[in-house]
């Protein structure tokens, strides 16, 4: 399974223009149009600017970006069909640090030269990219044959290259129908009609198919309206995706079209899956429709539209804005915005394609098979068969090290009997393969020690180092902001917004990335108090914003308390009477949003990690009650797979 690149992706690094694009909008309009559609809030510094480049630099946005014509129509035409670009051979996102390259491409120089994904161009042909901007990345195409030399940042050395331009194809949608009945199908961009593309390969195929492989690897996004149908086409009709705008209002992206299978699927991510594509990895998550194996998804969750003289005739002639004016969720109401999406089975890359098809076995014929709770109705379940004759150890390896306490192991000697229930690591034992235990060794008498593992599998905690998780530590408020700022994937770069918070603390950048997503406040006088326990109370608040910031559902909910508009039960408001006023509302979210909300079946702890008549609001939060209620939040978001009753 030969992975292509995102058209997208690879266009957003390799434009045809040499220079830097004569802007035709003026300032005035740009900041009108911001004014009217940009989603987050304008900088006071963006109306001292004097060009539209200038303007576009202040805002720090690498998704809004303007686009000459030329530009513009090289973007539709690598959206629509398969690109014939000349360039490197690189698929890339614009950062505040340079380009960084998200992945290679077949038959591009950059490749053959030994650059690799994670690497950052810093300069080309000696102008500095830091930040990055379109006007930069176009010098790296021009005539075929001509060379450019590209300054790489990795691991902290810089290295230089003499690349030559050379013309490189990317196909769109693939399809190919593997040894034992697997559809395999490999999509590298949303263009217009990749939705309905998608549909009739499978429709045609699907007599032949046993399980679906749809592969979104290097899939940099495109048209969400494509995005849907290809949702629509796996689950039917319904509502897949949801656009929030800057006044706060919603609307959603149907998907009209009937199912075109329900056999089992199986979608393959890594880093550079984005935006569109990582709405479909999140919907057949969210939704129970099948598994995400591979690497965490770039966290691309807000969604641009494209301002051109077909929209604005007076103020665009062939050229485009390309302005960020929503922020994008989940049919499950979850958003991708920066915490992306974590696979099903967190892989390295290298493993991904050959697990995949390892989990494609028939269930019931298999020896070895895992089980695990899908969302919808009471038991409804997913099981998947892995046919030990046709893995190799590594493969086998790479699956137990993936797998966390809530996805149940069955095995038995022989291919379809009947199997009992193991963990990983005996599974290990008894097959000899080698295993990374990601299960922390401290925790086998916390009550919490499944939620605690299921963090560590997933690479959301960090513990000692040699194994050890300390749960009955005390936490401090800088501690969880460290753990919260590896669940979210952010992180902060600027002056702290805090006197008693050092930047280049081991806390520093997480206390302020979440201070600057709202998420966590001071404690008075610009202080923030880093190593101060912190309180049951002051951890739920937290967490409650965190599911609001992660689902716009149970944001609604929230706001909907704290207008004044929803009232809470006579029940419910003595339930939160030890609590005080400013902690009520997020807590009320963990306690009883998702039934308020949702259709779901929920858990009878709604995302609290314990009955709220057990906690004591003034008591300080440990480590392992950290961890679990982290995980009740992400559990109960259907983020991360909940326990198999």
């Amino acid at each position: 399974m030969k992975k292509h690149l995102s058209r997208l992706t690879a266009l957003l690094l390799a434009l045809i223009l040499l220079l830097a694009p004569a802007f035709a909008l003026n300032v005035d309009q740009a900041l009108e149009l911001l004014e009217a559609l940009y989603y987050y809030d304008i900088p006071e510094e963006a109306y001292k600017a004097k060009t539209v480049e200038e303007l576009l630099q202040v805002l720090s946005d690498p998704y809004t970006q303007y686009m000459t014509e030329q530009e513009y129509q090289t973007f539709l035409k690598a959206l629509e069909g398969d690109a014939d670009i000349v360039g490197i051979g690189v698929s890339v996102q614009y950062t505040f640090d340079g380009i960084l390259i998200l992945d290679t491409i077949s038959g591009g120089s950059a490749r053959e030269a030994g650059l690799q994904p994670g690497d950052l161009i810093v300069a080309v042909d000696g102008v500095p990219c830091v930040p990055a901007s379109a006007s930069v990345s176009d010098l790296l195409t021009g005539a075929e044959g001509t060379q450019v030399t590209v300054t790489i940042l990795r691991d902290g050395v810089t290295s230089s290259y003499a690349l030559t331009r050379r013309p490189v194809v990317i196909p769109n949608t693939e399809i190919q129908i593997l040894d034992g009945g697997i559809g395999y199908i490999d999509c590298n961009s949303f263009g217009l009609d990749t939705g309905a593309e998608f549909a009739q390969l499978v429709e045609e195929n699907d007599g032949k198919v046993g399980v679906w492989l749809l592969d979104l690897r290097g899939n940099g996004g495109g048209y969400v309206t494509a995005a849907a149908e290809l949702l629509s086409a796996l689950m039917g009709v319904g509502r897949y995706v949801y656009f929030e705008y800057g006044d706060g209002s919603l609307e959603y992206v149907p998907g009209l079209r009937d199912a075109a299978t329900a056999k089992p699927v199986i979608v393959l991510t890594d880093g550079a899956s984005a935006s569109a594509s990582e709405l479909v990895s999140s919907n057949v998550r969210d939704l129970g429709r099948g598994i995400t194996v591979g690497l965490r998804t770039y966290g691309k969750g807000v969604a641009q539209s494209m301002l051109d003289e077909g929209v604005l005739p007076d103020y665009f002639d062939g050229d485009c804005l390309k302005l960020t004016t929503s922020r994008a969720y989940s049919g499950g109401a979850n958003t991708t915005d920066r915490i992306g999406v974590i696979p099903t089975l967190l892989v390295d890359s290298v493993q991904t394609a050959s697990l995949a098809l390892a989990l494609c076995g028939d269930p019931d014929e298999s020896q070895l098979s895992i089980l695990m709770d899908a969302p919808g109705a009471p038991g409804n379940r997913r099981s998947y068969g892995v046919d030990l004759d046709k893995v190799d150890n590594d493969t086998l390896s790479a699956l137990l090290s993936a797998l966390p306490p809530q996805i149940v192991v069955g095995y038995s000697e022989t291919a379809g009997g009947e199997q009992e229930r193991y963990t990983p690591a005996q599974i290990a034992e008894i097959l000899g393969v080698e295993y990374e235990n990601r299960w922390f060794t401290d925790v086998g008498g916390s009550r919490y020690a499944d939620a605690i593992n299921a963090m560590g599998v997933y690479g959301l905690l960090e513990g000692d180092g040699r194994g050890s998780f300390n749960p009955e530590g005390q936490l401090t408020r800088a501690q969880l902001c460290t753990m919260l700022a590896r669940v979210i994937n952010v992180t902060y770069q600027g002056a702290s917004l805090f006197s008693d918070v050092d930047q280049d603390s081991w806390y520093g950048p997480s206390v302020n990335a979440m201070a600057y997503l709202g998420l966590v406040e001071g404690t008075g006088d610009g202080k923030f108090s880093p190593d101060k326990p912190l309180t049951q109370e002051q951890f739920l608040t937290i967490m409650g914003r965190t599911a609001r910031f992660i689902n716009v559902g149970l944001d609604a909910y929230g706001q909907w308390l704290e207008d004044g508009e929803g009232r809470l039960s006579l029940a419910q408001q003595m339930a939160l009477a030890p609590y005080s006023d400013w902690a009520e509302k997020n807590v009320a979210v963990l306690a009883w949003g998702l039934e308020e909300t949702f259709d779901d079946v929920a858990s009878p702890l709604g995302m609290l990690y314990a009955p709220l008549s057990e906690l004591s609001p003034g008591t300080p939060t440990l480590r392992e009650e950290a961890a679990a209620g982290m995980y009740a939040v992400l559990s109960g978001l259907h983020i991360l797979p909940r326990q198999v009753s």
